[in-house]
């Protein structure tokens, strides 16, 4: 089974006015580009949710997903709607969206969500 994080990154891989996307960390070797729309996935749940006769019946799974706007970019809302619905077409609840902030160093406005997913565990696993 794939993990969360990477469920999440094939999902968002074709937005187009995503230019880097990230799982797990953004790598050290990589500077900070304010220039760039960046999204960042990880993980924040990956546990058992249902049981029935005593075994395990879904996974829950969650993916926090954090995106840093270029420096000029303007057109965060309709940005924000495409990500939520994308998640939420592909079965996936909206757990928290949080305010945009402006980060104090890049100057940057950054978006917040949580997303969850039961996954139904195949028989056998």
């Amino acid at each position: 089974m794939e993990t969360p994080t990477t469920i999440a990154k094939r999902l968002m891989s074709n937005i187009a006015w995503i230019d880097e996307l990230y799982s797990g960390s953004i790598p050290s070797n990589v500077e900070v580009n304010t220039n760039k729309n960046t999204v960042l996935i990880t993980e924040y749940l990956n546990e058992p949710s249902q049981y029935a006769n005593m075994e395990i019946k879904y996974w829950l799974i969650g993916v926090e997903v954090q995106i840093f706007y270029k420096l000029d970019g303007e057109d965060f809302q309709n940005c924000e709607i495409q990500v939520a619905r994308l998640f939420n077409d592909n079965r996936w609840k909206i757990d928290t969206s949080r305010n945009r902030i402006k980060d104090p160093d890049t100057k940057q406005w950054t978006k917040v969500f949580y997303f969850s997913k039961n996954l139904e565990m195949e028989e056998g696993i």
